[in-house]
């Protein structure tokens, strides 16, 4: 198939190709070998072929010759873990995937912010956004967008539903909050998260807060009455206030993105705020204000009536990947762009004859910091029966000359894109072009002539006059145009003649029109055939690969009469 593109990308390819053809031919390449053609491809559009492209001599440019025109495709650009995004010339270019938070069997609460309405991936609350509320993608950290808080008209109110850690009544143990900030200014009094509620006591009512705040340039939480405080001594529901704060010692710095996680471990009574993976405030929710040991008493979180958790009132910044667990999360996702690599495979390039030689593949490509991205080719006379683990893949340096070995018609490349040490470099992937020579068949026969005889057809024909004919089969049939015959004593259609120019069909019927054609292969058929391949059939079929086009056809009818 042929994959569309407009005219601004048919317009980048042809610029990439004048690239790509004014580029050094590989070293070691023979100056007085065929002409080369290229192809170019670009992520997310199609394929263009120039060519011929005139292998340079040492120390010179390589020249290229002809009009561009599409190549057909096989399948279209995949990408797992990467995604195509307009890339600086004005393509498309692969990058990673940023490492989003994926809702899993301890998500309450997960906010992407990618688009639109905000929604809850873990389905516990309905969210429902001020009129002031927006998504901005230019600034986004992961994913294809981040909250835009602008003050109390664009706060996000979540509602929770039943069986949500805010819920009515609820009792928890282990749980997690964590997001990313991108504030403005920081200024003093800015709530990022509030809930509040009250729990009914048989001694009366107790009113419940969380909160995050900005204080003096730091952020704040706060927690009034969240945690149950049993009075001692006393068997019934009776409880004590209680009060948490902590406060970072680091500065909320603006116009910046940084981590925020909040932990609470159900096991030792820890409330533990870090940034960035750094702890900067801690709190037990124990009766001693300590860490408590196996089998001590900690306060658990309760909930009394069901009230809604606000995000960003009084807020004026972004905020992405909002995620409440029912665990303690031990290490937090720091990296944009996580640990695992992307993988893009482009389209099956069809190089149009089998055989063909690749010469060479380059790749325009970014790799800031220390990222990388790893470069691999496959290439087979047939891309039937193809998994992403078969063929195998052959990695290649851009640029460089492939081995002489390195043959076939279709054509696939890998690219393997890591990200920095850090996670938050990656690399980008804009086009890549390929070198190859073409080796198309022979050019059919000529002059290919019937006399009929008692059950048989005397053929005969011309030779091709070049030099790597390696043979000529014979196809007939009972029509024209259609040969799928099966009488010839000699075999079904096609009959291998090898390098002789005449051939004689036995076997046929008297009186029934037989319908021939000749057509010529080459040397790679040979090859082709690959060890252990035997029998006439198997010959015929490794031929057939590699035969050119038909000659003209001309039917004989056999005649007990004929001389």
């Amino acid at each position: 198939m042929y994959v569309r593109m407009s005219n601004k990308g048919i317009a980048f390819l042809a610029i990439l190709l004048a690239a790509v053809s004014a580029a050094t031919v590989p070293a070691g390449a023979n100056p007085g070998e065929a002409f080369l053609e290229r192809i170019a491809l670009t992520p997310g559009g199609g394929a263009l072929r120039v060519g011929p492209v005139q292998p340079a001599r040492a120390g010179a440019a390589g020249e290229a010759s002809g009009a561009a025109s599409k190549v057909p495709l096989v399948g279209g650009w995949t990408a797992d873990g990467a995604v195509a995004l307009p890339g600086r010339g004005g393509g498309l270019d692969y990058v990673l995937s940023h490492a989003a938070y994926r809702a899993d069997e301890a998500s309450d609460l997960l906010l992407h912010f990618d688009g639109g309405a905000p929604r809850d991936e873990a389905g516990n609350y309905e969210a429902e956004a001020g009129p002031g509320f927006s998504v901005e993608g230019p600034k986004s950290l992961l994913g294809g967008g981040s909250a835009s808080f602008r003050g109390k008209g664009s706060a996000v109110s979540l509602r929770p539903r039943s069986g949500a850690l805010f819920g009515k009544d609820s009792r928890f143990r282990d749980f997690s909050v964590e997001f990313w900030l991108y504030p403005v200014n920081a200024e003093n009094g800015e709530v990022i998260l509030l809930w509040q509620s009250l729990r009914k006591l048989p001694g009366g009512v107790l009113p419940q807060r969380l909160s995050c705040v900005v204080a003096a340039g730091r952020v704040s939480w706060g927690f009034e009455n969240f945690f149950e405080r049993p009075v001692a001594g006393k068997a019934g529901p009776a409880e004590a206030a209680t009060r948490l704060d902590l406060r970072a010692r680091s500065p909320l710095v603006p116009r910046a993105w940084s981590h925020h996680l909040l932990r609470f471990d159900g096991d030792t009574g820890l409330l533990e705020y870090l940034v960035d993976g750094r702890p900067e405030a801690t709190a037990y929710a124990t009766p001693s204000g300590r860490e408590a040991g196996p089998g001590g008493a900690v306060f658990a979180p309760a909930a009394g009536a069901a009230s809604p958790l606000v995000v960003g009132e009084g807020y004026a910044g972004l905020m992405d990947e909002l995620r409440i667990s029912r665990r303690f999360v031990e290490k937090p996702s720091l990296s944009p762009y996580g640990r695992d690599p992307g993988l893009v495979l482009s389209p099956v390039v069809d190089l149009g004859f089998g055989h063909s030689r690749l010469a060479s593949i380059e790749a325009v490509a970014r790799t800031p910091g220390n990222s990388s991205v790893e470069l691999s080719y496959r290439l087979a006379e047939d891309w039937a029966g193809w998994r992403l683990d078969y063929p195998a893949w052959t990695p290649f340096r851009p640029g460089e000359a492939l081995p002489a070995g390195a043959r076939g018609r279709y054509l696939q490349v890998r690219a393997d894109l890591y990200a920095d040490g850090t996670g938050r470099l990656g690399p980008a992937l804009s086009s890549i072009a390929v070198a190859y020579e073409p080796d198309p068949p022979p050019p059919p026969p000529a002059r290919l002539a019937g006399l009929p005889k008692d059950g048989a057809a005397e053929l005969r024909w011309t030779r091709v006059p070049e030099s790597d004919v390696a043979g000529y089969l014979v196809y007939y049939g009972d029509a024209p145009g259609e040969y799928f015959g099966v009488g010839a004593a000699e075999g079904p259609s096609p009959v291998d003649a090898g390098l002789s120019t005449t051939l004689t069909l036995t076997g046929l019927a008297n009186g029934r029109l037989v319908y021939v054609a000749v057509a010529a292969y080459d040397s790679a058929a040979r090859a082709g055939a690959g060890p252990g391949t035997a029998g006439a059939a198997a010959s015929a079929s490794a031929a057939a690969s590699r035969a050119g086009e038909f000659s003209t056809e001309v039917s004989v009818r056999p005649s007990r009469t004929a001389r």
